[in-house]
């Protein structure tokens, strides 16, 4: 009985951090929202360039924490008193910031290079190697606001970091973002709304920082001790490069498209399929959301020595995360060709790489957070080895089908499928590892009966869902897209009415909806 009702309390804490990391999350959604707005004030052309430089940005940056921000998950919970902690802040800060700045500057003056290789329309290409050099400062931003709120993460702290995400970055963009493009400033004002979004939310983190460790770490003369600064730079070495195949999966097909399409052509294309490829970004946010509160609480119990609690938390994740991923993805599905069209007519052509994009999503979930897992509890070389497999397998594919457009119907609507298709691909062969050394040599599993009855639930829901959407297609638009936001929170509560466990119910439904809602937890 002890040992059941811990679970429960790891699985309680697991679930309520994953509800303040899904309103953290949610940014992506009101991220969607402020790209429809961009597309339509800045046009495809310039917002596939925009989505081209931020992806190489983010790319770039990824490699500058040098796995900084998972070391800060795995170590910082290990620590006994705050000075340790605060030393492995302190490492983890620094070496972010040197060699963010270096590959900053190494960008900058790659510019003139660069503006020869990345394709844009004629007024763009005019400012294009001005605009690279501007836009390199993202590179250090990012990568501190990444290491800064992974600190705050580890500390198994969730909530903060939905008003950093959402109302500054987002909000910040979107506001500078509209006053430049009414000022006329079409080729710069997306950069540098984006430059003055991310400085301000650097600045939020910051205080973040101070308030759950205290500044005076970064800034103590106090050394890391040769063993613990060994360990983390043989741990961070090793989740570079998986942590970097997560954004060559989606971005190494805006790249391959933008490059391997000539002119305005492949601006275009890009910008496109980064419209799909960000609406379908939604359905991660589950997932993600799990995974964020999942890899330090993993890593704390792995030091532990408590195998049975991390498997409870692994398959109560797993299920969580397919029963509403289910839903939401037959919404998207059925939705995409009206969703992209509020981008502007052009962009409907993404609506096959969208459909590609989901089901490969689709099948990552299914597959459970076991890239998290083995992160966190598994030997070093594995998620490296796995990531290779996955990045190698997307560049491959992109390089061979972006081209080769008439192998799925032609035109760009042919390149973004082929390049979808990359992507998907690339995603699972990582996971799909993932999963299986989870399996062999932790003998940890996602799956067990727990997940029958909402995986039924879920799948019957999709098909009405599916059916409804399907006879209603033709009604007013405005009440089409009412019907599928409120058929989705139907949907979703009659899977935790009728698929969950009361035990599960209670764990993932709020309180105050609990109060109102009895029926969706007692049985």
């Amino acid at each position: 009985m002890a040992s059941s009702a811990t679970g429960t309390g790891k699985n309680a804490d697991l679930a309520r951090g994953a509800g303040l990391a899904l309103l953290g999350r949610a940014g992506a959604v009101i991220e969607v929202l402020t790209f429809f707005l961009f597309t339509q004030m800045y046009g495809a052309e310039t917002f596939g360039l925009f989505m081209t430089l931020w992806g190489l940005a983010q790319a770039l940056s990824i490699i500058s924490d040098f796995g900084m921000t998972m070391a800060l998950q795995r170590f910082v919970p290990a620590e006994e008193d705050e000075a340790g902690a605060g030393r492995v802040l302190k490492y983890a800060f620094y070496t972010a910031l040197v060699i963010s700045v270096a590959v900053a500057l190494a960008l900058s003056f790659s510019a003139p290079w660069l503006a020869q290789v990345i394709n844009a329309n004629e007024q763009d290409s005019r400012h294009l190697e001005t605009i690279i050099r501007i836009y390199a400062i993202a590179v250090p931003l990012w990568c501190l606001i990444d290491v800064a709120t992974a600190a705050i993460r580890a500390r198994r702290v969730f909530g903060p970091e939905v008003r950093v995400r959402i109302f500054y970055e987002q909000g910040f963009r979107l506001a500078f973002g509209s006053l430049f493009w009414w000022l006329g400033a079409v080729s710069m004002g997306l950069f540098i709304s984006h430059l003055i979004g991310l400085a301000v939310t650097l600045i939020f983190a910051m205080r973040l920082i101070h308030k759950y460790y205290g500044l005076h770490h970064l800034f103590a003369r106090t050394g890391m001790g040769k063993g613990l600064g060994r360990e983390m730079m043989s741990f961070s070495s090793s989740m570079m490069l998986p942590n970097l195949a997560k954004k060559w999966h989606s971005w190494l097909p805006v790249l391959f498209l933008n490059i391997l399409l000539p002119g305005a052509r492949g601006a275009e294309a890009a910008g496109v399929y980064s419209a799909a490829r960000k609406l379908v970004s939604v359905l991660n946010i589950f997932r993600e959301s799990f995974e964020y509160v999942l890899a330090p609480m993993a890593s704390a119990q792995q030091a532990a020595g408590d195998k049975t609690q991390l498997q409870e938390m692994f398959s109560f994740a797993t299920r969580m995360s397919i029963a509403a991923f289910i839903p939401t993805a037959t919404l998207i599905i059925c939705y995409r060709e009206e969703l992209l069209r509020q981008s502007g007519s052009e962009f409907v052509a993404g609506a096959g790489a969208m459909l590609i994009l989901a089901l490969g999503r689709a099948a990552e979930v299914t597959l459970g957070p076991s890239t998290s897992i083995l992160a966190m509890i598994g030997a070093y070389r594995l998620p490296l080895l796995n990531a290779i497999a996955g990045v190698v397998t997307t560049g491959v594919l992109a390089y061979v089908f972006v081209p080769q457009a008439d192998w799925f119907g032609g035109g760009l609507a042919g390149a973004m499928v082929g390049a979808a298709l990359a992507a998907a691909a690339g995603v699972n062969v990582t996971a799909l590892l993932g999963h299986i050394e989870v399996r062999i040599l932790h003998g940890l599993k996602p799956y067990d009966l727990r997940l029958l009855k909402p995986l039924a639930i879920a799948l019957l829901v999709a098909i009405a869902m599916a059916t409804l959407f399907t006879a209603v297609q033709d009604m007013w638009r405005t009440g089409y897209f009412i019907l599928g936001i409120v058929t989705l929170l139907i949907a979703l509560m009659a899977i935790i009415r009728l698929g969950m466990s009361e035990e599960d119910a209670r764990l993932i439904v709020p309180r105050p909806v609990g109060k109102r809602l009895p029926f969706l937890i007692h049985r």
